[in-house]
């Protein structure tokens, strides 16, 4: 019994001790909506926050944003140089974003390889490897043989899949906050927004209570941010908060590393 009862004062001072980490990402590169100015300014202000919060981050890119009309946008394609240039990585998450579930099997493939004809010699230009792919709404097929055809497809271009342990529904804030900005409205704007860092706080506490019951300890966890007018505006509130509850920034690279990374879907 006295074995049991230190045992029990004990624990909380171990699992206080342990280090949590998280990995951030961002999806829908060079951003989520908007024209190229609009655009311009997700990018100038996510790299800015995460460079000067020393955060390391990929960003997943929809090859299809990059253009204009039907032509190649310059502009937007410096947008993703700007991530590069700023040593932070980017990966491949489909040409237009696509719906899993109502695209075949080699519609889908050819999507990917389609979303890749810009960034992967951009990468390259800067000396790295686009090696992480995301499936897009996180769907990794319809039925079990989709799933299987997909994964091999993704393994022989070498792509590392990259998972989310932190999900969420930001986009449902994204859309109202770009709409009430769009109208001036600050004060709805700022209402908005402190809703939003709140129930990300509370998504944080919910996926860590989750990763308790699941592996009895903490693991690198992986975010899912979007590239849009919220994070923009308010990334340094949600470093403040990951800050706050004691996590250490990793690359995704880093994050992946863990062993509960390499167990069963």
């Amino acid at each position: 019994m006295a074995f049991r009862l230190i045992f029990f004062l004990f624990l909380p001072g171990i699992l206080a001790a342990q280090q949590k980490k998280v990995a951030f990402t961002f999806d829908d590169l060079p951003a989520v909506h908007g024209e190229t100015a609009g655009m311009q300014y997700v990018t100038r202000n996510l790299v800015s926050r995460l460079k000067t919060g020393r955060i390391p981050a990929t960003g997943f890119v929809n090859e299809g944003k990059l253009y204009t009309g039907g032509t190649l946008d310059s502009a937007r394609v410096t947008m993703l140089e700007e991530w590069l240039r700023n040593d932070f990585q980017l990966g491949n998450h489909t040409y237009s974003h696509v719906y899993i579930d109502q695209t075949g099997i080699e519609q889908y493939q050819q999507d990917i390889i389609k979303g890749e004809q810009i960034t992967r010699p951009l990468t390259a230009k800067y000396g790295q490897e686009l090696k992480y792919f995301r499936h897009p709404q996180l769907r990794t097929g319809p039925t079990e043989e989709y799933r299987r055809a997909l994964n091999t497809f993704l393994a022989e271009k070498k792509y590392i899949t990259a998972p989310v342990t932190m999900d969420n529904d930001e986009y449902i804030f994204a859309n109202i906050y770009a709409r009430a900005k769009k109208q001036g409205n600050t004060a709805l704007m700022q209402a908005i927004a402190g809703e939003y860092i709140a129930y990300m706080d509370s998504m944080t506490t919910y996926y860590e209570d989750l990763t308790w019951r699941f592996f009895s300890r903490h693991i690198p966890q992986t975010l899912l941010l979007h590239a849009n007018e919220l994070n923009a505006d308010y990334l340094d509130e949600i470093i403040a908060l990951f800050r706050k509850r004691d996590y250490a920034f990793v690359s995704l690279e880093e994050a992946l590393t863990d062993p509960a990374y390499r167990l069963p879907e």
